[in-house]
């Protein structure tokens, strides 16, 4: 069952918890059958591979908490998104379909931080979106403001932690600075333009998450994926740059069943859409460079900026509601225990990058002790 999109009840501040972030935030590869391989994302697509999530599917501390997984609340782009055109159309078209079929949202730490909390599903709103970043913490918290007529939750977790990396070179990856930035831009708009629940809404930002770990920790590069075709390790996917492999011998000539599908004029569309291999979508994670060593050093000091611009904008954003808003019961929380987190192959999933449930189990896991 896929997650309702937008809840149009209005309540006078509510018991519950707020989810803006990037794919981590959306449950995205999360499930098992979910794999980074053109054949299993069209299957996918076309309604050949089963999705729903069931209870055994759920991380083991998480199982007595979900009850009958229930669906949390979706929420869609708001009017702040809307270009009055085809944009406004197609942005709401992807993200259905996004929804559909490569989100888990009952295996995203939200959801299972939340139920774990106690808190119903529908009071779980999921504002976040794939492959977005910091920059679009505003836009993600207009999205809440909108969700319930200006009523926020009781908790709300700002987490972009893992596309910020991402860019075309290293020279062109967010500086710590405007990360830090971003975040303090979309937590005032909350303030701003949203009524805080009557009991207080604390915003949570989560220390940035170590996503280095997936450039060396053995058992990450050990971790088995399917890819075109293959069962491969993550290390050597990467190796190949997640494309096909390279065999000096006779290529195996194509089946009757392959040929046909890759003729197939729906396929060719689905395969400009679904860029095939991960290296297009994040060059600086994936990307071949001269000197492995000095790529990990400059993103491992790219993360600690980023953790220390989390702190500064937390800092910042308590003194700016403190003086100009005093009556207002917003208050930010720095979550430092989830830069620590130790992942290990189990914890990724078929694109040796998103996070699978166990992974997200982790998360859940290291916020529950502050979201309390």
């Amino acid at each position: 069952m896929s997650a309702m999109l937008v809840s149009a009840t209005s309540a006078l501040g509510f018991e519950g918890l707020a989810i803006l972030g990037d794919s981590s935030s959306t449950g995205a590869a999360a499930h098992p059958k979910l794999e980074f391989d053109s054949k299993v994302l069209w299957d996918v697509f076309n309604g050949a591979i089963d999705l729903r999530v069931d209870p055994s599917l759920v991380p083991a501390d998480f199982q007595a908490s979900v009850g009958s997984l229930e669906p949390p609340t979706r929420v869609g782009p708001s009017t702040r998104e809307n270009d009055g055109g085809s944009g406004w159309i197609w942005h709401n078209f992807s993200q259905k379909i996004s929804a559909m079929t490569l989100e888990s949202h009952q295996l995203s730490y939200g959801y299972l931080a939340g139920r774990k909390l106690g808190i119903p599903a529908r009071d779980i709103l999921i504002g976040g979106e794939n492959g977005t970043t910091s920059r679009h913490a505003w836009i993600h918290a207009a999205r809440l403001v909108g969700a319930r007529n200006r009523d926020l939750p009781s908790k709300v977790v700002f987490f972009y932690t893992g596309n910020d990396l991402c860019a075309q070179s290293f020279d062109d990856v967010i500086a710590a600075s405007d990360y830090g930035d971003e975040l303090l831009k979309g937590m005032k708009y909350l303030v701003l333009n949203g009524h805080a629940d009557a009991r207080g809404t604390k915003i949570f930002i989560p220390g940035f998450l170590p996503v280095t770990t997936l450039l060396h920790e053995p058992t990450i590069l050990e971790h088995k994926i399917k890819l075109h075709g293959e069962i491969v390790s993550c290390k050597e996917a990467r190796d190949r740059l997640f494309g096909p492999k390279l065999d000096q011998t006779k290529p195996v000539p194509a089946t009757k069943v392959e040929s046909d599908l890759m003729s197939d004029p729906r396929f060719q569309v689905f395969s400009a859409f679904m860029p095939p291999s991960p290296v297009l979508l994040c060059p600086t994670l994936f990307g071949k460079m001269a000197e492995d060593s000095v790529r990990q050093s400059l993103l491992a000091n790219r993360v600690r900026g980023f953790r220390d611009a989390q702190k500064k904008a937390v800092d910042d954003f308590n003194q700016w509601r403190g003086l100009k808003f005093p009556a207002k019961a917003f208050e930010a929380v720095y979550i430092g225990v989830t830069e620590t987190i130790k992942f290990e192959g189990s914890d990724v999933a078929g694109d040796c990058f998103h996070l699978s449930a166990a992974g997200q189990g982790k998360v859940a896991s290291a916020m529950l002790t502050e979201l309390r």
